[in-house]
């Protein structure tokens, strides 16, 4: 397993790990695949003291994340960190003409993931997915690809667990349709939420 008892796990990203937490008036870990996730470690593993936080922050891309890395991650000295970021550097991009410079998202993520390992903690990367309908544009495909690539070199030198969300997604959607994962191609429903959950479950457990 990728924990051990009293270990700190944080869970880091973007609107899809915030999943509400940030709201007025919400539970703290969200609704959503974190909050799933933390529940199962709850209950499979009472007596290991586990401290689990959520720290995603809806709209944030990989620049955003390396400025507030420290405070919001390695300040909370984690054995395990989770992070699932990057739809955001194509959504800003094409909706709204933010930058888009695969070289700095590749050395922001870099130095990202390698201040976590030189605390010694363990790492699960997650890829980020999208479904052509509603607010991802299938001709945004081609970038967000690229970004997919980008995170799956860091995550096959650095991660201890990579978890193939789009394609685990788009195999999901074969089956149930895209509509019962995504409210809008992006943001997962319950039934998305719970995909990811799960499968980041298998990761943790079985690495």
């Amino acid at each position: 397993m990728l924990f051990r008892r009293n270990s700190v796990i944080v869970f880091q990203g973007d609107s899809i790990t915030d999943a509400g937490r940030t709201a007025p008036g919400s539970y703290n870990l969200g609704d959503g695949y974190a909050a799933m996730a933390i529940g199962a470690l709850k209950s499979l593993y009472p007596d290991y003291n586990l401290t689990l936080y959520n720290r995603g922050v809806s709209g944030d891309r990989v620049s955003d994340l390396a400025e507030r890395w420290d405070r919001d991650t390695l300040d909370l000295n984690p054995a395990l960190v989770s992070i699932l970021i990057g739809i955001n550097d194509v959504w800003h991009y094409r909706a709204n003409g933010a930058p888009f410079d695969l070289v700095r998202l590749e050395e922001d993520y870099v130095s990202i993931v390698e201040s976590t390992l030189r605390r010694g903690s363990k790492l699960i990367i997650l890829e980020p997915f999208a479904f052509h309908h509603d607010v991802f544009r299938e001709i945004w495909r081609s970038d967000l690809w690229k970004v997919i690539q980008v995170i799956r070199r860091i995550a096959l030198r650095y991660a201890d667990a990579y978890i193939p969300l789009d394609g685990i997604f788009h195999e999901e959607a074969i089956k149930v349709g895209s509509v019962s994962l995504t409210t809008d191609g992006v943001h997962p429903t319950p039934d998305g939420h719970r995909l990811i959950a799960d499968a980041w479950l298998k990761a943790a457990r079985e690495n």
